[in-house]
C-alpha cells in the first residue's frame, strides 16, 4: 500500500476513538492542496489518500472490468463475494481509451473509481461526497473561489470550481492540469470528479460532462492481480485494498487489521508492483516478506514482532506462500481473490 493510503489507515487505527470523521470539513480546510497532491501522486504510478477514490490504469482487456466505449444502456458491473474490494458508484459511460479500476476503505464510503488513458495520461477520478466543497471566494492557499456553472444530464446542480475569471484549471504539481467539477444528481448526492492531466486530451471537457451524466449506484467488485488460496482467519478485519496500472505499471494491495482485540497496530498487507519498480512503502516497526512472480513483486508487510494472529497462519512466509501471481496483465486479473 502507498504511504499516504497506508498511513491514513494506520491513523485512524490507532485512534482511541471510534471511526468517525468529519471528512467534508477535512477536504473544505484542505482541498486545494490535498487535491493536488492526490492528483500528482497519480500521475506518477502510485495511489492516493484514503480519504478519495483511486485506482486506474491503461487499456487493456481486463477481467471483469469496464473499458472504453461504454455507453449507460450496455454497462454491466458485477460482484463477487470472495472479492473483498468492491466499489458503489460507477461511471456507466467510459470514454474510448479509459478503463476503470478502483479501490474500497470500508471505513470511508468515499472510495469509488478512477477511469484512466493508456496513452495519453488523462484520468477521471470520481469522489462521492457528503456536502459540495466549501467555496467562500477567499483565495487563501490557492484554493477555488468562484462557481462555473454548467450544464450535465440528470444532474440538479454542476458546476466547475473557478479560480477567478471563468478559469476552471490548476496545476497538479507535476507539470500538468488538472480541474474539478461538483455536482449533486437528482436524488440528491453529491459528487466531485477530478479531471487530471487534461492537457493530453482535447476533449477532456466534453468527456468529462458526459462520463459525469452517467453516474450509477452500483456495486463492483474490483479485479486484482493477486489470488489468496483459503479463507482468511475471521480475525483479520478488512482495512481496504486497491488495485490499479499506469503507465503500464501494476500496483495493488489488501489491508487488514488482526482483530479488534489485537493491538491498533497490528496491520498486515498483501501488495503487488512491479519488479523493479517503485518499492513497497514499508513503516518502521514493520518487515515485508517478498517474491518476484510473473513480472510483480507480491509481498507480505506485518509488524515486528509478528502477531500471534498471524504466526498461527504460518506467518508472514507462510501467507506470501499462499500468494499466486497474475501478472501485469489486467485481461489475466480476477475478482476469485480470496478462495
Amino acid at each position: 500500500m502507498t504511504d499516504d493510503l497506508a498511513t491514513a489507515l494506520r491513523t485512524m487505527a490507532d485512534s482511541d476513538q471510534p471511526p468517525v470523521m468529519d471528512v467534508e470539513r477535512v477536504l473544505h480546510e484542505g482541498r486545494h492542496t490535498l487535491a493536488r497532491q492526490r492528483m500528482a501522486t497519480l500521475g506518477g504510478g502510485t495511489a492516493v489518500l484514503a480519504v478519495t477514490a483511486l485506482a486506474v490504469g491503461a487499456l487493456a482487456g481486463m477481467g471483469s472490468g469496464v473499458r472504453g466505449g461504454t455507453e449507460a444502456a450496455s454497462a454491466t458491473f458485477t460482484v463477487n463475494p470472495h472479492d473483498p474490494v468492491v466499489t458503489h458508484w460507477q461511471f456507466a459511460y467510459i470514454p474510448p481509451g479509459m478503463v476503470a479500476y478502483g479501490a474500497f476503505n470500508p471505513a470511508d464510503e468515499q472510495e469509488s473509481t478512477v477511469l484512466q488513458s493508456a496513452d495519453p495520461r488523462f484520468q477521471l477520478e470520481l469522489i462521492p461526497m457528503e456536502a459540495p466543497i466549501l467555496i467562500d471566494g477567499n483565495p487563501r492557499g490557492g484554493g477555488a473561489t468562484e462557481k462555473v456553472p454548467v450544464k450535465v444530464p440528470g444532474t440538479a446542480e454542476a458546476y466547475w470550481e473557478g479560480y477567478g475569471n471563468g478559469r476552471i484549471t490548476a496545476s497538479n504539481g507535476e507539470g500538468g492540469e488538472m480541474a474539478a467539477l461538483q455536482i449533486q444528481l437528482k436524488s440528491g448526492e453529491w459528487h466531485e470528479i477530478n479531471a487530471n492531466n487534461i492537457e493530453a486530451r482535447p476533449d477532456w471537457q466534453a468527456q468529462t460532462l458526459k462520463a459525469a451524466g452517467s453516474l450509477v449506484h452500483q456495486d463492483r467488485s474490483v479485479p486484482m492481480p493477486l489470488q489468496v488460496a483459503g479463507a482468511l482467519p475471521q480475525s483479520f478485519t478488512f482495512l481496504g485494498g486497491e488495485a490499479m496500472r499506469k503507465n503500464g505499471a501494476t500496483s495493488a494491495d489488501l489491508m487488514y487489521r488482526l482483530g479488534p482485540d489485537q493491538p491498533h497496530e497490528d496491520i498486515v498487507s498483501i501488495s503487488a508492483s512491479m519488479v523493479g519498480g517503485q518499492k513497497n512503502a514499508v513503516q518502521p516497526g514493520d518487515t515485508a516478506i517478498c517474491k518476484d512472480s510473473k513480472g510483480l513483486r507480491i509481498c507480505v508487510i506485518a509488524p515486528s514482532p509478528e502477531p500471534a494472529a498471524l504466526t498461527a497462519i504460518g506467518g508472514a512466509q507462510g501467507l506470501l506462500d499462499r500468494v499466486t501471481s497474475l501478472g501485469d496483465d489486467p485481461a489475466n486479473w480476477t475478482t476469485d481473490v480470496i478462495r
